[in-house]
């Protein structure tokens, strides 16, 4: 009998081991809160979970780490370049994960937990279920444009995205004049622009023709789902140039220089006629009297000319003066 007491003593410790390892990691850490207790989101959005604590010992270092809990299965969650991001505040006694472009994968069960060398604590945990997109919500800009032949028109798409790139697609349509449907690739004249991180594609036709004219509508889907979405589409109007709008513009050019030329001219010739001294109007009036004046008498000559009536007496002489001017040759 004192034997098998003696052996019981012995097995004692080890009977109370976990009772005694659960106090000291009570007494490590306590008031543990985890936030929120769930989480509902669509694929492609982002999350956040918190998670504050307490501790009577503020000289010990402490760890932080969170697992996640998916179909049975626990694994630790890491950081994930632009994805998933862990950070913390032990001053503060504060963590938080953050998950960007949620996938469906990342449902599950997330616990944070904090330990020390003397043991850790877990928070309460967080029920975090994603659902699939259902609807890529395809936005397709301009509705319409038009431009001459030989420019550069651009369209944009903007769609929801998964993470999972290889099971997407964007194709661009064109619609033309007759409406057939004609699928675009990448040529010299069509060039494609694809940012499935972003959720965001781009056309653009280079040296536009007549022949371009018509509707150009963005697809986007999810090949592995069924799932697709068109954009309301952009219509495209191809103008020709006008023959004679190479004629007007040089010639209503032409015609302002010359129309600068006459105007140049006539102000410069009434510059110089202002210049000229005016005469006074007395001055006028005597140059107009010396001119009408007689003439000096150096100039004149005179002519005794007698007329007399035949069979009669003459009764008296008639004298004539007739201004002479000789000209020399």
């Amino acid at each position: 009998m004192r034997a098998q007491l003696e052996r019981l003593s012995l097995l004692w410790p080890l009977l109370l081991s976990p009772w005694l390892g659960a106090a000291e990691n009570t007494a490590a850490v306590f008031g543990m809160n985890q936030t929120p207790p769930s989480i509902r989101a669509m694929e492609g959005s982002e999350f956040t979970i918190e998670c504050t604590f307490n501790t009577r010992n503020n000289s010990t270092k402490w760890f932080v780490e969170w697992n996640k809990t998916r179909n049975n299965v626990t694994a630790k969650v890491n950081n994930v370049i632009d994805r998933i991001i862990l950070s913390g505040d032990t001053e503060k006694r504060s963590l938080s994960l953050t998950v960007k472009k949620a996938d469906v994968t990342d449902s599950g069960t997330y616990v944070c937990q904090v330990g020390s060398k003397d043991g850790t604590s877990p928070g309460t945990g967080t029920q975090v279920t994603i659902d699939e997109i259902t609807h890529l919500m395809v936005n397709q800009t301009p509705t319409s444009v038009s431009d001459f032949e030989g420019s550069e028109l651009t369209m944009k798409c903007t769609f929801k995205t998964v993470n999972n790139h290889s099971i997407m697609y964007v194709r661009w349509y064109n619609y033309g004049t007759e409406g057939l449907k004609k699928e675009l690739v990448n040529d010299s004249d069509v060039i494609t622009t694809l940012h499935l991180d972003n959720g965001f594609a781009a056309l653009t036709l280079k040296n536009a023709n007549s022949s371009n004219t018509g509707t150009y509508v963005c697809e986007v889907g999810i090949t592995a789902r069924n799932l697709s979405g068109n954009g309301t589409g952009t219509q495209v109007i191809i103008k020709t140039h006008d023959p004679m709008s190479s004629y007007i513009v040089p010639g209503v050019l032409a015609g302002t220089l010359l129309f600068l030329l006459v105007l140049g001219i006539l102000l410069w010739r009434w510059r110089q006629s202002s210049k000229e001294p005016l005469q006074s109007r007395s001055e006028a009036e005597m140059n107009q009297m010396e001119t009408s004046s007689p003439p000096p008498a150096d100039d004149v000559t005179y002519l005794n000319l007698n007329f007399h009536e035949r069979d009669a007496k003459a009764e008296e002489d008639v004298n004539i003066y007739a201004n002479v001017n000789p000209h020399h040759r």
